[in-house]
């Protein structure tokens, strides 16, 4: 497994395939790899520039035993588990991911029929962005810096 890149972030998916298909099909992303394969992922990590995303579906808890993990490990992955179905994963979590023209980017988004949440916007903090959702409720903030009005 390669090292991901610096502020990689790991998502929890309900479905690796249909989410690593959004962000590489409509957002742009490259997949780099998956786990255990690419015909069955339950892991993938995906890159966009120098950027990574990692997602990942909850093992069950046979799948948690063959994987070694131990009894700390399960019990955090069942509190996760009863979290992730509980619904809104991505509430209060907001991904920001730079690109070299945001408006450009929400152009793509268009001509593949993704409707982002809030269109480009410049921002008095100097970045223009625009937000979009992945399939599980995940905010991804893509971002170009421009400069600050004084």
């Amino acid at each position: 497994m390669q090292k991901p890149h610096p502020n990689a972030i790991h998502l929890t998916v309900a479905s690796v395939p249909r989410s690593a298909r959004f962000y590489t099909e409509k957002l742009g992303f490259k997949l780099a790899e998956t786990f255990p394969n690419a015909e069955h992922p339950v892991w993938a990590s995906l890159r966009l520039g120098k950027q990574s995303v990692m997602l990942g579906e909850l093992p069950t808890l046979q799948e948690a035993r063959d994987l070694g993990m131990d009894q700390a490990e399960i019990e955090q992955l069942k509190q996760d588990a009863r979290q992730f179905a509980r619904g809104g994963p991505g509430v209060g979590v907001a991904y920001y991911l730079e690109v070299a023209d945001v408006d450009a980017f929400a152009r793509r988004l268009k001509r593949k029929r993704l409707k982002p949440l809030l269109p480009p916007k410049t921002q008095f903090y100097g970045l223009r962005d625009c937000h979009v959702a992945d399939p599980d409720g995940y905010r991804l903030v893509f971002y170009s810096r421009v400069p600050v009005a004084r």
